[in-house]
């Protein structure tokens, strides 16, 4: 399977969710032309993402997924007797 990249993630999302980038970037607090240059130089941080999960409705998660339902990233890791505990606590996701 091709992956995809962030860019490519948020227009089919902007699809799905039946808008545009322009009235994303107003939903988000963001003037339209800030988020083209942004999704264009690909300097969209985490947080922006985030915000715009939200503002689409959905929610943005990237997360490390190992063997036996461990996640760091977006999720918390799953708790197993003698593994690492809570280490993602600052990463969870902006609701």
């Amino acid at each position: 399977m091709k992956s995809i990249n962030v860019e490519q993630e948020l227009f089919l999302a902007v699809a799905y969710r039946g808008t545009n980038i322009s009235a994303l970037a107003r939903a988000i607090g963001m003037k339209p032309q800030v988020l083209h240059k942004k999704i264009s130089r690909n300097t969209l941080k985490k947080e922006d993402l985030c915000r715009i999960g939200k503002a689409l409705g959905g929610r943005y998660m990237s997360c490390f997924y190992f063997p036996g339902g461990i996640m760091f990233g977006d999720k918390i890791g799953k708790r197993k007797k003698g593994s690492i505990k809570d280490v993602n606590a600052q990463n969870r996701v902006h609701e």
